[in-house]
């Protein structure tokens, strides 16, 4: 038994790989892991925290349905976000550890229904790999969202009424990973490749009350990773089964494949997605019986100089449900400057475009991030 003493030490220290590896999954994608401030007992056991909180101010100006010029301040794609991991001492070979995460949109007015938990894991780790066991990140459409420009800034902006986190390029260069109730075996790095399988709570199709869904979802995917380059593809399926025969039984799939390069400091990343049955953003993003298709694809040029990261990037989203209508693109200028190893400053200009017209907009976004 593993007796708790009361007397600990507290200090700053760099997080293990398994720290930085929960926390990326987890989708803390805002910053390169800084330091982990832990307290540790003479026992062995482990307690730490980390986070990130991200203050945009967006200046947008939209199109249909209704024209309109608006400004607000804003968490980007990443919410403000508090980590805390707990570190069992290595037994059996075993490491152990726990992971909570609490996370907070940055709104007008009352705020409260965006303050939420997306983790909350056990973590296994040992030779044979590790499992994670509860909610947290996912496996399909990762590392794409891991892109310099979404990941870090606004992305895609939900209107002039923009309250809650903003979404990146979901739809217009992938498919979000999302946050779900899960089991996950992720391997030891094999000469360079490294592969994640999982079984998912599945996704629930929203306003289908006929629906069930007596099997998970699986996710998938392989990652290879060298000096100055990473290929990886992954793929996903879930059945969607009617009760009554009100609608025909479907599948959601998907299968994404894409990569980096860096040269020096040039980085070049790009991704392409295809999912059928569930839309061309989320999981369950509706009923489709009829298995449509959907694509997301993008491209992104990053040039670091010094403490400067300037970038581009162009994705595109398609839908073959009802009509191109649904088709969008968006285009991302942005710079980052790392005033200090805790404190990014940020500034973005994006233009989305829509093949029905309705809801384009351009706009402009300057913010911070303080990282811990």
């Amino acid at each position: 038994m593993i007796k708790y003493n009361n007397r600990w030490n507290i200090y700053p220290f760099k997080q293990p790989a398994l720290a930085v590896a929960v926390t990326m999954i987890a989708g803390t994608f805002a910053a390169q892991a800084n330091a982990d401030m832990t307290f540790e007992s003479e026992s062995g056991w482990k307690a730490g925290f980390n986070g990130h909180i991200p203050i945009f101010a967006v200046m947008g100006s939209y199109d249909e349905p209704t024209e309109e010029d608006s400004f607000t301040v804003t968490t980007g794609f990443n919410p403000a976000t508090l980590q805390t991991n707990i570190y069992a001492p290595t037994q059996n070979g075993l490491e152990v550890s726990g992971h909570f995460q609490m996370n907070a949109d940055i709104a007008p007015g009352d705020a409260d229904v965006n303050f939420r938990s997306r983790v909350s894991e056990i973590v296994v780790a040992g030779d044979f790999g590790q499992v994670n066991i509860g909610k947290g990140f996912g496996i399909f459409g990762v590392p794409a969202i891991g892109d310099n420009g979404s990941a870090l800034g606004v992305g895609l902006i939900g209107g002039p009424d923009q309250i809650a986190a903003t979404a990146g390029r979901i739809g217009n260069g992938y498919f979000y990973a999302n946050f779900t109730p899960r089991v996950m075996y992720t391997s030891n790095d094999l000469s360079g490749f490294q592969f994640k399988v999982g079984v998912f709570s599945p996704s629930k199709v929203d306003g289908a009350s006929d629906a069930e869904y007596s099997t998970p979802r699986i996710e998938g995917n392989v990652v290879y990773s060298s000096y100055m380059y990473s290929l990886w593809a992954s793929a996903f399926i879930q059945l969607v089964d009617s009760k009554t025969g009100t609608f025909n039984d479907f599948t959601m799939s998907g299968i994404d494949f894409g990569g980096s390069v860096s040269w020096d400091n040039l980085n070049v990343r790009a991704n392409y997605s295809i999912t059928s049955g569930t839309g061309n953003s989320v999981f369950a993003a509706r009923l489709d019986p009829n298995e449509e298709d959907a694509s997301q694809w993008y491209i992104e040029s990053t040039y670091t100089i010094n403490q400067t990261t300037l970038g581009v990037s162009y994705g595109e989203g398609e839908d073959d449900i009802n009509s191109s209508a649904n088709d969008t693109d968006l285009t991302m200028i942005f710079a980052r400057y790392a005033a200090t190893d805790a404190l990014t400053l940020l500034a973005e200009y994006t233009i989305l475009g829509t093949n029905g017209g309705q809801g384009e907009y351009n706009a402009f976004s300057v913010g911070s991030q303080f990282t811990f």
